[in-house]
């Protein structure tokens, strides 16, 4: 090795440590320019290695809902254990058999355990994951779409994301004038405006030096398609080759007349590009870059096609152009060049410093999506805080902030975040609305301030970078058109559009599938409980079983699943955006939900009680047992449709919105009349049959229950919302 070489490597060795933009990824991308390049680390010592590593350590979390299920399960089992117990005490208590009391023990301990819940919630989550891919948001972990409607927070990336991703220049400075140019995305259509007036761009000669040297010191090209227009490379290039092409100069036609001879290209630290064109009978450089970095290479100035010298009052017109147009969140490309003499022909550094005239600026925005605006909105609605994270720079995303009216907050740099300690940050935190020249994996440590507060975070990602942010929040969303592999694998979601809308609907979903199973649980509960109390006032006050075991048995496999699965599939109510986000401790039951499901539990219990000592003390035990069997079933079908909603009446919902509960709620009707009616179904169910009147007894029964609630979600619609939201202490 020589020992130039050797300097040379120490060199990049040292750079990996103080100036890690000089390295080189494994898997990056080469877009333009040319570069040698020695591996300094492999396997899991480098960078890749490293995010790797990052995701190992990361301990994947229960979502909401598995802690919930969880917890319910625990709390069902013990539950019904000692109800169970009871129930045969005052069994053997009141003269019941023993064998008679283990097949009633038995077939109301499986009646009262929800057995379908699982089947209900994994149906519920798959059709939610249906709708939530025709919304442009694909689910990778079924669990995932409920815990959606819980988030607090999205830390949302700006660009693409909160905005089109179409860079379009609208602001020129050249000659000490501004000249507005109209027209959106990559269409080559729009005109030159100086004070509201249309002008024709070749009677400026500065602006036509402007807008060649933009197309021609540049690496993106214009495809003009059928439908529209796309660009190949940057697309902050992209928008000066579209702008040129505005003014007539065809990059392509550009170029066969002015050749590339040589570059210099761009380089985050040189914060410039430099090409090299024959011209005339000599040599020109056109440069564009930071319009910083250029003023101070610059000794000249072009105005009026004439070149003068630089005074420190254009020095100055300059830089406020340059703070206005950052300021109206446009990021600023500037032009200059420098002629030579034909001998030239490699580009240097030195041989441009001090030497270069100046042409003027072009203020490049990337518009907020109309639709990401509304969704801010539905957000703030919800109760749902955006926090934008973005490498751009400062002023930049403070004005996106604002045109999206974003929360109220101070914004703060990747540098200014490095200084804060990660108590700091969590004390903050709350604070802070903009992240701005954020770096990947500084991500990591907005999600764990805002997890290490209680919030439930959904975070965006696309790159390799974001992957540890992404597997670390609660809901990682990855960007399915410009995202890596790596972080579409440790998402939960991936967005199909890249649009911020699409994460909000999918809030919105979110929250509607944690509705639609409360409502299951508490058909489910409701309905068991309702049944073990009405077994056990009955066996207590008469001495005697409403119920046969078989007859417990097909309350719990045909009527309660009929009605549970189409309450799985209940429609929006439309106000889902409007309830608060809800607190990571309230989990599927409430105090509200509970003293509704006893409340419920108890009506049905007492009613099946009064109906079956009503019957038995004047028909058979025989036909008093149908008549509460009856009746039990008939409670089951109008409390389906109270279920449908603890707030809403039926007729405020829609009597025929839910057509799958319309269809199969008739179905268990005719399956309970042909297990009253049909002789070979009697016999296999203890059942005799029953008069009209009998089964009038029963629907009465039933409806009364129906209108006494619908009464209620009139006059009281929040009497059972207590903790519904929020945790009572």
């Amino acid at each position: 090795m020589t020992e130039g070489y050797r300097i040379w490597l120490d060199r990049i060795s040292t750079s990996y440590v103080t100036l890690p933009k000089n390295m080189v990824h494994m898997n990056t991308i080469v877009n333009y320019g040319r570069a040698t390049a020695v591996v300094v680390s492999t396997g899991m010592s480098t960078e890749i290695g490293k995010i790797a590593g990052t995701l190992e350590e990361i301990e994947v979390e229960k979502t909401p809902l598995q802690k919930s299920i969880t917890k319910l399960s625990q709390y069902i089992i013990i539950l019904v254990l000692s109800v169970l117990a009871i129930l045969v005490t005052i069994g053997i208590i009141r003269g019941l058999t023993w064998m008679e009391m283990f097949y009633l023990a038995v077939a109301a301990g499986v009646s009262a355990i929800p057995e379908g819940l699982p089947a209900v919630v994994t149906v519920v989550l798959a059709v939610g994951m249906q709708i939530m891919a025709r919304r442009n948001a694909i689910i990778r972990k079924l669990v995932a779409v409920e815990t959606l409607g819980s988030a607090t927070v999205i830390c949302s990336d700006k660009t693409g994301t909160l905005t089109l991703s179409q860079m379009t220049v609208q602001h020129i400075y050249v000659d000490g004038q501004w000249i507005d140019v109209t027209g959106e995305g990559y269409m080559p259509q729009g005109e030159f405006r100086q004070q509201g007036r249309i002008i024709n761009p070749e009677s400026n000669k500065t602006l036509i030096w402007h807008l060649r040297i933009g197309a021609l010191c540049n690496d993106a090209l214009l495809a003009r398609e059928e439908q529209c227009c796309s660009i190949f490379g940057d697309p902050t290039e992209g928008a000066l080759v579209v702008a040129a092409a505005k003014a007539g100069l065809d990059k392509e036609k550009l170029e066969m007349s002015y050749p590339r001879l040589d570059e210099i290209p761009f380089q985050s630290e040189k914060q410039y590009m430099a090409t090299l064109h024959p011209r005339d009978s000599g040599r020109v450089i056109y440069m564009k870059g930071a319009p910083e970095r250029l003023l101070s290479m610059s000794k000249h100035l072009l105005k009026d096609d004439k070149i003068v010298s630089l005074e420190e009052a254009d020095i100055h017109a300059i830089e406020q152009a340059h703070i206005s147009m950052t300021q109206e969140a446009m990021r600023v490309i500037a032009t200059a060049y420098v002629d030579l003499p034909p001998e030239f022909e490699e580009l240097k550094e030195e041989e441009l410093k001090g030497k270069l005239v100046f042409v003027g600026l072009s203020g490049i925005t990337d518009p907020p999506r109309e639709e990401a605006k509304e969704a801010v909105k539905l957000c703030k609605q919800a109760g749902i805080k955006v926090i934008m994270i973005t490498g751009d720079h400062k002023l930049t995303a403070e004005s996106i902030a604002r045109q999206l009216d974003l929360p109220p907050g101070k914004a703060i740099t990747g540098v200014e975040l490095h200084e804060i300690s990660d108590e700091g940050l969590s004390q903050q935190i709350e604070s802070i609305s903009v992240f701005a020249r954020i770096e990947p994996m500084q991500k990591l440590r907005i999600v764990n301030a805002l997890k290490g507060r209680g919030h439930t975070v959904a975070m965006t990602g696309d790159g390799v970078n974001d992957a540890p942010a992404l597997k670390s929040a609660d809901i990682g969303v990855a960007m399915g058109i410009t995202g890596t592999d790596v972080a579409k694998e440790a998402s939960d979601m991936v967005l199909t559009d890249d649009n911020f809308a699409s994460v909000v609907a999918a809030v919105d979903e979110g929250r509607t599938i944690f509705n639609r199973l409360r409502n299951v649980i508490f058909f489910l509960l409701s309905s068991n409980f309702g049944e073990l109390l009405a077994l056990i006032l009955c066996v207590l006050f008469i001495g005697k079983a409403p119920l046969l075991a078989l007859q417990i048995l097909w309350v719990n496999l045909v009527t309660d699943t009929s009605a549970a699965i189409p309450l799985g599939l209940e429609p929006k109510t439309g106000d889902e955006l409007k309830q608060p986000p809800r607190h990571p401790r309230v989990g599927l039951l409430f105090p509200g939900l509970l003293l509704r499901i006893v409340y419920m539990a108890s009506f049905m219990g007492v009613g099946i009680l009064l109906v079956f000592n009503w019957a038995q003390s004047r028909v058979s035990i025989e036909e008093a047992r149908t008549l509460a069997f009856c009746t039990m079933v008939a409670f089951e079908w109008f409390k389906a449709f109270l279920a449908r909603s603890d707030e809403h009446t039926i007729f405020k919902l829609g009597v025929f919105r839910n057509r799958w509960l319309l269809i199969t709620i008739p179905v268990a009707i005719l399956l309970q009349v042909a297990v009253v009616h049909v002789p070979f179904l009697q016999v296999a169910f203890g059942t005799v049959p029953i008069a009209i009147e009998k089964w009038g007894i029963a629907i009465l029964a039933g409806g009364s229950l129906f209108l006494i609630e619908e009464t209620r979600k009139i006059l009281f619609p929040r009497l059972f919302s207590i903790g519904k939201w929020r945790p009572l202490s």
